[in-house]
């Protein structure tokens, strides 16, 4: 279990973050396909302010989330936390699950292998929510991100693209910006 050091927002969202929120989604596969690399040393440890796009997944109350990334048993893993709202400049209120868990959604994360079915982006990360021991039940667990660097070289602000495994196919779903958002540790 990993828990934040401090489990309120150290700054509100960068400018930065906010135009990246605001980019049409018909521009985002340009940003993707440019996009750097991550360094998952330079992740883990650390939780990240989310914000689905486009913004209506608002209506299905997923606008908003914190993803972590760290490390165990030699393993780069993640994890999602549920947000209240949907108001970017609301602060970021951590909401349940309704089983009582903080973290759910949990994945591994791997470079993409461009031998694999999973290789949209080869200048990504490849985050697999159903290569954890225990896999979400329903829609969560057949997900598979690609995480790249907004501005290469930059591990602060992150876009991901998310697809819904079915069988062989990989199907869009959505995308997700992330901003370094407060240090976490190990429980």
């Amino acid at each position: 279990m990993v828990t934040p050091t401090d489990p309120r927002p150290i700054r509100p969202a960068s400018p930065a973050y906010l135009a990246l929120v605001a980019t049409p989604t018909r521009r985002l596969s340009k940003v993707m396909r440019r996009g750097g690399t991550p360094d998952f040393n330079l992740l883990s440890g650390w939780e990240w302010r989310g914000t689905n796009l486009p913004a209506s997944s608002r209506l299905l109350g997923i606008r908003r989330f914190i993803k972590g990334f760290h490390t165990a048993d030699g393993r780069a893993l993640g994890y999602n936390v549920s947000v209240v709202g949907s108001d970017l400049t609301s602060p970021w209120t951590e909401r349940a699950q309704r089983d009582g868990r903080r973290e759910w959604a949990r994945f591994t994360v791997t470079p993409v292998d461009a031998a694999a079915t999973n290789n949209r982006y080869l200048n990504a990360l490849f985050l697999d929510y159903g290569a954890v021991e225990t896999p979400e039940a329903g829609l969560a667990g057949g997900l598979r991100d690609y995480l790249v660097q907004v501005s290469p070289g930059s591990d602060e602000l992150l876009l991901g693209h998310a697809f819904l495994a079915v069988a062989n196919l990989r199907v869009p779903v959505g995308w997700f910006a992330l901003e370094r958002l407060q240090q976490i540790q190990e429980a």
